[in-house]
């Protein structure tokens, strides 16, 4: 295998060049563990692997508790199958919690105030109740937690990895939380024997060809963790050696022919955010073009043939949404004739008529 075809199987394995899925759920199960942290962007970013889907249908499946949207891998908002979310939460969370204490501490919340919130938290949800992040901040002044903004969210985060709260349906365009015990019955829950060996094969298997370094980043374990998972897994993968890089993938897959597919996907999409070492979809030399200023998320990018050309954005009307198209170099009509049909395709599953630019 040469880098080229490094992209064209992860395209594949990813559900972008043959989507195999039929629902939300599917699709994120099998991602294992998806980034959700533009809304917007994560309802995309499984639509894209869904033909037929749309926006509302997405958030329905939020509202049917098909799809859970919580603090997960690396302490960052995911989306996770309901059965999955308790045992990779038991997983990874002792190392985000150590990450995060800090920014507890420096509100003044010790783990006695910790303790005390998540207490409040719980107790404030109970019975199905459904609040906003404002909601249930008051609640917990009312209580005596005293907390700024930030540390609101480090208190919700926090509860998050517990295992007491996720992230429920939205009111209007107000996002809210509600129990887990609510949303995830014990009966649906799966169990893993190995959970590091279950999170490995569910990592190579949808973002094969990886490294273990990548593995390490998307989870965010140790590298220690990462080759002790990968070892508990490794006679159920294919292991190729690309420049001197050894790679894990799912074994018996096709020999693939260049893919010229063109695919618009949201900035923190899979394709690009699920590895350390994104070099085999983007040029390096077009990489700071990905990054925004302001916190770093990657940029809305185009994909065709499996690499990075350029970058898009969009503005959302009532009746339309405009795209704005950035190639990073000449590009052929074919290609430009793929943004459109990208372009029509996106707009679909908003609901809206397209104005490409």
């Amino acid at each position: 295998m040469k880098t080229a075809g490094i992209a064209q199987y992860r395209l594949l394995n990813q559900q972008l060049s043959a989507p195999a899925f039929k629902t939300a759920g599917e699709v994120v199960r099998w991602m294992g563990a998806m980034q959700a942290q533009d809304y917007a962007g994560a309802k995309w970013s499984i639509g894209v692997r869904l033909p037929g889907s749309t926006d509302a249908g997405i958030e329905k499946a939020v509202g049917n508790k098909e799809i859970i949207r919580t603090w997960a891998l690396r302490g960052t908002w995911h989306w996770v199958a309901p059965a999955d979310v308790h045992w990779m939460l038991r997983m990874v969370s002792p190392i985000i919690q150590r990450k995060y204490t800090p920014h507890l501490l420096k509100e003044s919340l010790d783990k006695a105030a910790v303790k005390k919130s998540n207490n409040i938290l719980v107790k404030a949800l109970q019975d199905g109740e459904v609040l906003t992040r404002e909601e249930l901040a008051e609640v917990l002044k009312k209580k005596g937690i005293k907390a700024s903004h930030y540390g609101i969210g480090h208190l919700l985060l926090h509860a998050s990895q517990e295992q007491l709260i996720c992230m429920g349906p939205r009111r209007g365009k107000q996002f809210t939380h509600v129990l887990l015990d609510d949303w995830v019955p014990k009966e649906q829950r799966y169990e893993p024997a190995d959970p590091l060996a279950e999170l490995a094969l569910r990592y190579y298997s949808s973002h094969g060809p990886a490294t273990e370094k990548d593995f390490m980043w998307w989870a965010g374990i140790t590298l220690g963790d990462a080759r002790k998972g990968t070892a508990a897994v490794k006679d159920k993968l294919e292991t190729v050696v690309v420049e001197g890089v050894t790679y894990f993938m799912p074994p018996g897959l096709p020999d693939l022919k260049k893919n010229g597919a063109v695919h618009l996907l949201p900035g923190f999409d899979e394709y690009l955010l699920g590895y350390t070492d994104r070099s085999a979809a983007v040029d390096k030399a077009h990489l700071h073009k990905l990054a925004m200023t302001a916190n770093g998320q990657f940029s809305a990018t185009i994909v065709a043939g499996g690499q990075v050309r350029g970058i898009w954005t969009r503005t959302v009307g009532t009746k339309e949404v405009a795209i704005e198209t950035e190639h990073f170099d000449k590009t052929s009509q074919a290609v430009q004739q793929a943004v459109g049909t990208a372009a029509r395709r996106y707009a679909k599953f908003l609901g809206l008529k397209v104005a490409l630019e």
